[in-house]
């Protein structure tokens, strides 16, 4: 048997990859394997939501990706003949990014890969998982290559982030709770002529008892998502049926053409019963899968990966306690896989209901929608997993959380912010300080009294960065206002940029007692 490595990443997906870069930036050696001889050529997920576009961030990549994407702009949505209204797309959302991207599942491997190569590390294609087996140290995987030569290898943890038909998943028997959609929907990935479609924005059309959805992506293309009559039939559509469904259910004069990608398949709304066994976790669509209805499933998993990878970067360095670090995982994800797939099952029966009454409603909807802005902010920022919130779980509870969180409680995202630089007093955004392998604390100090940690960061100067925030630094008062601290006190802030405990004044007693468990070094 090959000496032990610390990671095997089963799956290299958009999942997979993120874990693989977050745990590289730790400098943790990692291997990751996929059963495919080759990536993804087909364009599969395509939204980017700004709560991944802000661990992107994180990963480093995040310009690649606003390079290459469309940045959508509205939601335009029709029956038959009539523009109903227009749903503006990123209204509200309080993210350095707030805007959702556009762009193929394939460019997403592509600019990861290429990332994950400048950290070091590269993915071993045509390898498949054949079986496990774990212990109280590690996990023993049986690897499978192309060449029919069989590998056994050890590893300190294992991550299965291989998909819907995970063999992670059924190595360690986990359950896959949920149910199958009984229709069967179409896919194809087109050119579209003859009607006049913006860009920068998506369409939903109804019309005689079905519904036409159209997602703009590069080169030109257009991705068209619909239900087919015969929910018996799995055979592919071809060019002409889409047509056709077009022509009775979508906008006006679209022609279609050029198909790379034409598809047909049922929905999945399944949840694994635990994301975590021993030493083998679960990431991804091996952990959730949902109808792509709000384009979120590629979303939940790269945030899936950038709460695990600090995590188990911490521990394989021999830094705060493990159990406490690694249990956290499940309890924090697992509840937002599950809100994820209750919204996703949601949406697709509201678009997809038949019938003339709900027809009449969708109607109704979209119009009282389009009048209203308040609800179209409310309808983006749910999507954008920005306001995702952290109830559960040992580590939020080290930091007291309130009973009803609000944005910068602990749990809650983080807030980027303004503030000038100590020694150049050029400006700074606050989003540029925090890292995807240190703490952050933000230290607020009234004016001529800066605050004495009195100690607390000794033994922790390599895993926290201090913001220092005074008059100086902080002389409108943004951070402060964006942060809702009133008084001195501070913020600590996680590599996955949630909040982690904050305090009033001087008193560090949550802070030394948090970086105790989380940061130094286990005993």
């Amino acid at each position: 048997m090959a000496s032990e490595i610390p990671v095997l990443v089963v799956g290299a997906g958009p999942t997979g990859l993120s874990l693989a870069i977050m745990l590289r930036l730790h400098g943790v050696p990692v291997r990751i394997v996929d059963r495919n001889a080759a990536p993804a050529a087909v364009s599969k997920a395509l939204a980017v939501w700004s709560g991944s576009l802000e661990a992107l961030h994180a990963m480093g990549v995040v310009d690649k990706f606003l390079e290459r994407g469309v940045r959508l702009k509205s939601l335009i949505a029709g029956d038959g003949r009539r523009r109903l209204g227009a749903i503006s797309v990123g209204d509200g959302i309080d993210s350095p990014y707030p805007y959702p991207l556009l762009l193929p599942q394939s460019r997403t491997e592509q600019i990861l890969t290429a990332r994950l190569a400048e950290l070091g590390a590269t993915v071993e294609r045509g390898v498949e998982l054949t079986g496990l087996d774990q212990d109280d140290d590690g996990v023993s995987a049986a690897l499978k290559h192309a060449d029919g030569s069989e590998e056994r290898v050890r590893t300190r943890y294992l991550v299965g982030a291989d998909g819907a038909r995970s063999a992670v998943r059924h190595g360690v028997g986990i359950a896959f709770e949920g149910y199958t959609e009984p229709q069967m929907f179409l896919l194809g990935d087109v050119k579209i002529d003859g009607a006049d479609l913006d860009r920068r924005s998506l369409y939903i059309w109804w019309h005689g008892g079905n519904t036409v959805a159209l997602f703009p992506f590069e080169d030109g293309i257009w991705r068209i998502f619909t239900m087919r009559e015969n929910s018996e039939d799995a055979s592919p559509p071809t060019l002409e049926e889409l047509q056709t469904l077009m022509d009775r259910h979508g906008p006006p004069g679209a022609r279609i053409s050029g198909p790379t990608w034409l598809s047909s398949f049922r929905t999945n709304e399944r949840l694994a019963a635990r994301f975590r066994v021993g030493r083998v976790f679960l990431a991804g669509d091996a952990a959730h899968i949902h109808s792509p209805a709000g384009g979120q499933g590629m979303n939940t998993g790269i945030q899936d990966a950038f709460n695990l990878g600090w995590k188990l970067g911490h521990v394989l360095h021999g830094r705060g306690d493990a159990e406490l670090l690694l249990d956290s995982y499940e309890a924090e994800r697992r509840p937002v896989a599950r809100e994820v797939i209750r919204g996703s099952a949601q949406r697709l029966h509201v678009a997809f209901a038949p019938g003339k009454v709900a027809t009449f409603l969708r109607d109704i909807a979209v119009t009282v929608v389009g009048n209203l802005p308040a609800v179209q902010k409310m309808l983006t920022v749910e999507l954008s997993e920005t306001t995702i919130v952290y109830e559960d779980g040992p580590l939020v509870a080290l930091g007291n959380p309130p009973r009803r969180p609000k944005r910068t409680d602990v749990g809650t995202r983080a807030l980027d912010a303004t503030f000038l630089d100590a020694a150049s007093g050029e400006p700074r955004a606050l989003w540029g300080e925090f890292s995807p392998t240190r703490h952050t604390l933000l230290l607020f100090s009234q004016p001529g009294k800066p605050i004495g940690l009195g100690g607390v960061p000794e033994g922790f100067s390599d895993a926290m960065r201090i913001v220092a925030l005074d008059e100086t630094s902080d002389p409108k008062g943004e951070v402060r206002d964006r942060y809702h601290v009133s008084a001195p006190g501070w913020v600590l802030v996680r590599p996955d940029q949630v909040v982690a405990a904050r305090g009033a004044g001087e008193d560090f007693s949550a802070l030394a007692s948090y970086l105790n468990r989380v940061v130094g070094e286990a005993g």
